[in-house]
Formats: C-alpha cells, structure tokens, sequence
C-alpha cells in the first residue's frame, strides 16, 4: 500500500490541527504525521532578540522529518520523535503506521523542496496577520507582544506564506475552523473521485470528534491549478 499524502499548511491559529482531528475521527483509514514532533530541543532552537524563535525553518529537524515521510510514502512504519510542549524536548519515539490516506500538517510543511516532491495534494490554510495575532492569544493567552510582532508574523511572512506558491488548494481560513474542515472533507472527496485515487473509508467508531466550541459556517476554497 502506498499512501496518499495530504500536506496541511498555514500559519499559526488556522485550524490545522483541527481539521487533522476530525478527518481521523470520521474515517478509518486516514494517519497523521504531525510537523509539531520534529522540533529540536529548546536548548538547540535560534534566539533573535532575545526570544526564543519556534517560528524559524532552523527550529525543525528536517532530516528526519524527510526521512519519516519517505518510510510512510514506501508504506514502512515511521519512528519519530516524541515530543513534549510541555518540556519543550524531545522525550523519546514513537511509532507512526502507514494509511491509505497520510495526513502531514504543521506550519510549514510546504518549505521544504524535499519533503515537496513526496506529497501527492496540498492544502494551504490562508489566513491574516490580524487573526493569527487574535487566535495565538486565544490559545497562549501569556504569549508576549514581542514573540508576535518580531517573530511570530516576520517568520510568517518570510517562510510560510510563499507556500502558497505550491498549494493546490488556497483554503480561506478565516471562518470558524469546523465550516473550513467540512468544506476541505468535500473537497478531498471531489479531488479523489477526478484523480481516480484512495477514497475516504467512513470510521465504526460512533462518537466523532466534534468541539462543541465551535459551529458550522462556510468557507470559500480556491484552486491554485488543475489536480
């Protein structure tokens, strides 16, 4: 088996994860490889200004993170880093199996040339300045104004949004993240059915993740080239 690979990029607060979330819990045969446990260790990532960059390509460890992503593609298991938010390092591995369809999301998951030649479809979640400031206080209520407006929105502009350039769907990711992950599912369907691809296998599990902080609205997809 060889999976198909779904890349899901954007900035901070655009609903990634999220979307990653629910698409697992409805469908059986989707994986995820999450950008998020191929950080370094606190100790090893950049400082600019003072402040500690986790916005920076340097902040990654993208050997084996290539390297993970080639083992799923060939249909092998991936051994890859388990990492703690919470320790800020890298606490031991983990073991990541192959699905039909593999799911690769972070924030930057569209820089890499590398990693770009294994993905079969990109997604990438646009959303602006204004509401990535919004969202990331939401979620980090203690982050500083310093981290957001000399690191975290720099780094957006430098590295992330060129990967707009590759995408093959630009989502508008500023509406409620669940009318956006609805509005991808259909569209993942739609891409499958013209490619004549993997399809989406509908979970036996009954109870589907859905926050109940969040309600359906929706949202406008643009196609950055024919798939």
């Amino acid at each position: 088996m060889k999976p198909y690979i779904i890349a899901v990029a954007g900035p901070s607060g655009a609903g990634k994860s999220l979307f990653c979330r629910i698409l697992q819990s409805r469908y059986s045969n989707v994986s995820r490889l999450k950008l998020d446990d191929f950080f370094k260790d606190k100790d090893d990532v950049p400082v600019i200004d003072g402040c500690i960059n986790w916005d920076h390509p340097d902040s990654l460890k993208w050997d084996i993170m290539v390297q993970a992503l080639k083992d799923l593609k060939d249909g092998k298991h991936a051994m890859v880093p388990h990492y703690s938010r919470k320790d800020d390092k890298c606490v031991g591995e983990k073991c990541v199996l192959p699905a039909e369809v593999m799911l690769f999301d972070g924030f930057m998951t569209l820089v890499n040339p590398e990693l770009r030649d294994l993905i079969d479809l990109k997604l990438y979640f646009d959303l602006s300045e204004d509401s990535q400031i919004k969202r990331r206080r939401m979620r980090q209520p203690w982050v500083e104004d310093d981290y957001l407006y000399k690191i975290m929105i720099p780094a957006a502009r430098m590295f992330i949004a060129p990967g707009k350039q590759y995408a093959d769907y630009i989502i508008n990711a500023e509406l409620l993240p669940v009318g956006v992950s609805e509005q991808c599912i259909n569209l993942i369907h739609s891409h499958f059915r013209q490619v004549k691809t993997s399809s989406l296998e509908k979970s036996k599990v009954s109870h589907l993740y859905s926050p109940s902080s969040y309600q359906f609205q929706s949202v406008n997809l643009k196609s950055t080239k024919s798939v």
